[in-house]
């Protein structure tokens, strides 16, 4: 398939002459008028972008900085008279990849296009090699998102079409779901994936030293202000802030974090300067925003600014299906962290972790797996690996043993009727839950007279 080329020049001529040098190896599309030009451009793209300098209706540079606000990386080559040279130079300064003045050699035309063509190819291969690893790292290391039922595709999809957007985002869910996982899933694979990730807890920090974290802070702005420091939303800039649990911010932090939004503007504790930064917000919540605007605990306008797109993250009691693989990754991360040889859980085990609810999400799967790894003795995890809590929901370990010191056979009674009403007496559940088959259930139960 031949590389698309867009070429504009008022001059009729001159498009259908460059057409016909150019046709045999590039898909050539020619507009006399730059303003039809940008409608296809905004559409359709293209490869490489051919404009005069001077046009009526708007200028080669003025097509230029059009183009580059939609696709900063698509090469550009102005063609301009030799007495238009200096704004040809102008242009480059602003974006354009290259200049070629009239009355030019068609040959040299070509050598110029598949040169830009050729380097620009290489910036989107380099781009595309850095995501990828981006995407490697991520997915090697502690924040690597897991899971592949249906409600979690749904995630996945979304973050695959906004992730190359620098749109901002609103990450919804309860405690321990992973927003942060998703938010980084946004970072690293987007065409920002090797500028900063910088995340701040709203919810760990005083309004002032959040503000001075923030923004930053001149030498002198206060006590202890020693020295001129650079603010997050300054370190930030090319890439990713990450503001997590949004909503505990201050009504007076909100409104200066709008102007913020808005403006693309910063200025620093005690200085005067206006700094601009180019910072893609992705903030998270485990409150329902809109219940909050509703009782007027957050701006709308704020709110409006951020949620461009809402991602729902799901609780880990919607996406059971997802626990085997969860827990495998798991076992894995964490043997090889307390290097012990540990392989997986049996069936017992692996049934009841998709039997509970997990009111603490991944963050309570991964503590437990956690602590199972690094107490058992076993090579596979059994069901005395995994917390009473868990086993029997609403028990707690110290309420387990009476002060009487049953016998074993009493414990093994207690906790199988216990078992049974946390499962709402559905014994087959239930036998499949202790790893027994149900006949040695029923047996059991009619030995306890029942």
């Amino acid at each position: 398939m031949k590389q698309k080329l867009i070429i504009i020049d008022d001059e009729p001529k001159a498009g259908r002459l460059m057409e016909r040098y150019l046709g045999d190896s590039y898909d050539c599309q020619i507009f006399t008028d730059p303003r039809d030009a940008l409608a296809y451009f905004t559409q359709a793209g293209a490869d490489l972008v051919i404009t005069d300098m001077q046009m009526p209706g708007l200028s080669g540079v003025e097509v230029l900085a059009k183009i580059r606000e939609i696709n900063t990386q698509i090469p550009v080559i102005v063609i301009t008279a030799y007495s238009n040279v200096d704004n040809a130079i102008e242009a480059l300064r602003l974006g354009a990849t290259d200049f070629v003045k009239k009355p030019f050699d068609i040959e040299e035309l070509k050598i110029i296009i598949d040169k830009a063509l050729d380097v620009s190819f290489l910036k989107a291969e380099n781009t595309r090699l850095k995501k990828c690893l981006a995407a490697k790292q991520t997915q090697d290391d502690r924040y690597r998102l897991i899971g592949n039922g249906g409600t979690m595709q749904k995630v996945y999809d979304i973050i695959g079409k906004i992730a190359d957007i620098r749109c901002n985002v609103i990450i919804e869910g309860e405690s321990g779901t992973g927003k942060e996982l998703v938010a980084r899933a946004i970072h690293f694979q987007s065409q920002s994936a090797d500028k900063p990730f910088i995340v701040i807890d709203c919810g760990a920090l005083t309004d002032s030293l959040l503000q001075s974290e923030l923004f930053g802070y001149e030498k002198g702005a206060f006590t202890g202000a020693n020295k001129q420091k650079k603010g997050l939303l300054e370190t930030a800039s090319g890439g990713t802030l990450f503001l997590d649990e949004i909503c505990n911010i201050s009504d007076n932090m909100q409104t200066k974090l709008l102007r913020v939004v808005q403006e693309q503007q910063i200025t620093r504790v005690g200085g005067l300067e206006a700094i601009n930064i180019d910072v893609r917000f992705v903030v998270a919540t485990n409150q329902p925003m809109d219940k909050m605007i509703q009782e007027n605990k957050f701006r709308h306008d704020l709110y409006h600014r951020l949620n461009v797109i809402n991602i729902q993250v799901p609780p880990l009691r919607s996406r059971l299906e997802d626990i085997p693989l969860l827990s495998a990754v798991m076992v894995k991360r964490f043997a090889e962290k307390y290097k012990r040889a540990i392989d997986g859980f049996d069936d017992a085990s692996k049934k009841l972790l998709q039997s509970y609810s997990w009111p603490g999400n991944v963050r309570e799967l991964s503590n437990i797996i956690e602590r199972a790894v690094a107490l058992s003795d076993n090579e596979v995890l059994h069901l005395d690996d995994i917390p009473l809590a868990v086993q029997i929901p609403g028990q707690e370990e110290s309420d387990a043993i009476d002060a009487d010191q049953p016998t074993l056979a009493e414990l093994e009674k207690r906790y199988i009727f216990k078992l049974l009403k946390s499962h709402n007496n559905n014994r087959e559940h239930t036998a499949n839950i202790l790893g027994v088959n149900k006949s040695t259930l029923w047996r059991k139960l009619k030995d306890y007279n029942e």
